[in-house]
């Protein structure tokens, strides 16, 4: 189809030449050439020499003069009648040079035509198999056409749309595995509560009894015993909440408003931290539920005091957490980053899954992150982890825009 396309441009380029170049000879070069063999020319330039003659005779200083000027004039009569004598292979020569140059220029043309249209059918091409692996699935595809032509542009889009449908399918699969691990921490809570509080009200009456013999030994036994157990009614209530996240109601807000407000609220929470916001020239309207991203900012505040409070010595260091506001493609995002010794590469791959932490035993259950990372896929968005070393770790918490894609 490419082949028969050139062909028929060519055929077209030639056609259009041919007529050109009979227009140039007909009406440009022909006439120019008649003009110069004129017959009224030929005998001008006769006369001018009769006439020189006659000067010569009549004015006999000046015959060199005259004699010059009669050689001149009988020179170019010469050239005249050997123009007129050649006219006819001179015009044929004139035609086939004219002719050769028209050729190599829709040769060198249609070679252009040609490498373009190869050149077209194989970006096509990589367009075609790049929408076929964008069909079986495949994410994150790079056709490598940067042209800013229609074929380029279109190379873009299947990129864009391609790392859009990664990033969607990773939300997916967060969620499920999320929603997974809130089936869990349910079943796990139920059957935990109920031999929990048995376990509580037969160490109350076991006290009791121990407190009326006069067993202080084995009433603290007891206590410490109950200390435990409220350690693991602290787990279970921990496994509660998780398992019982409520579904976020999104409003429209300023991003910025909310995170300022938040940062005068918690300046003191914690004694190791200093919050500083860097604000937005401009706002940002972004579709959250506030009191759910609360929750979310104070669960990364505690991390990153926890974090650098376990990385000093003393543990009375103070960080920094510094939180920026921004928009991208994506909708708005919201930075939160910190100054402590950041999260251990081993630890990163499976940072919001449930029960992954660096903490101590007793610590904590590493819910925090995951549950953190449910109320923002809720919310249409994301967490992710933007960068994490030595210098510190920063988050990424991602909002969309308007309320249509908070409820997609």
């Amino acid at each position: 189809m490419n082949v028969r396309s050139a062909l028929v441009t060519l055929c077209g380029m030639l056609f259009a030449a041919v007529v050109i170049l009979w227009l140039f000879d007909r009406q440009i070069f022909g006439p120019w050439f008649r003009l110069g063999v004129q017959p009224e020319i030929v005998s001008a330039l006769e006369r001018s020499m009769a006439d020189q003659k006659a000067l010569a005779k009549l004015d006999p200083g000046r015959r060199e003069d005259y004699h010059a000027r009669f050689e001149a004039t009988q020179e170019l009569l010469n050239h005249l009648r050997i123009l007129e004598h050649n006219r006819t292979a001179i015009t044929r020569r004139w035609e086939i040079l004219l002719l050769a140059a028209v050729l190599l220029l829709l040769a060198g043309v249609g070679g252009l035509h040609l490498l373009r249209q190869n050149r077209l059918q194989s970006r096509l091409e990589r367009l075609r198999l790049a929408l076929i692996a964008l069909s079986d699935g495949q994410e994150d595809l790079e056709i490598g056409d940067r042209g800013r032509d229609t074929v380029g542009r279109i190379a873009g889009m299947i990129e864009e749309t391609s790392r859009a449908m990664a990033r969607d399918r990773k939300r997916l699969a967060s969620l499920k595995n999320l929603s997974g691990w809130q089936e869990t921490a349910r079943r796990h809570a139920h059957e935990m509560r109920t031999p929990l509080t048995a376990a509580r009200l037969e160490l109350a009456r076991l006290e009791r009894l121990l407190e009326a013999e006069g067993q202080e030994g084995a009433r603290q036994v007891a206590a410490s015993v109950g200390e435990e157990l409220e350690r693991l009614g602290r787990f279970t209530q921990q496994f509660t909440s998780f398992a019982r996240l409520p579904h976020p109601r999104p409003q429209v807000h300023d991003l910025g408003k909310v995170v300022e407000e938040f940062v005068r609220t918690f300046a003191a929470a914690w004694p190791t931290l200093e919050l500083r916001f860097e604000a937005p020239d401009h706002p940002l309207p972004a579709a959250l539920d506030r009191d759910m991203l609360r929750q979310v900012l104070v669960n990364l505040c505690d991390n990153s005091a926890l974090a650098i409070r376990g990385a000093t010595a003393g543990g009375d260091e103070r960080g920094t957490v510094t939180l920026r506001a921004g928009e991208s493609g994506r909708g708005v995002h919201l930075d939160v980053g910190d100054d402590g010794p950041g999260i251990a590469p081993e630890v990163r791959s499976r940072l919001f899954e449930p029960y992954a932490t660096t903490r101590r035993v007793g610590e904590g259950m590493g819910l925090g992150l995951a549950i953190s990372k449910k109320i923002l896929l809720d919310h249409g968005g994301d967490l992710e982890l933007l960068a994490s070393s030595g210098a510190g770790t920063t988050f990424r918490l991602t909002f969309p825009r308007r309320l249509e894609d908070a409820a997609a």
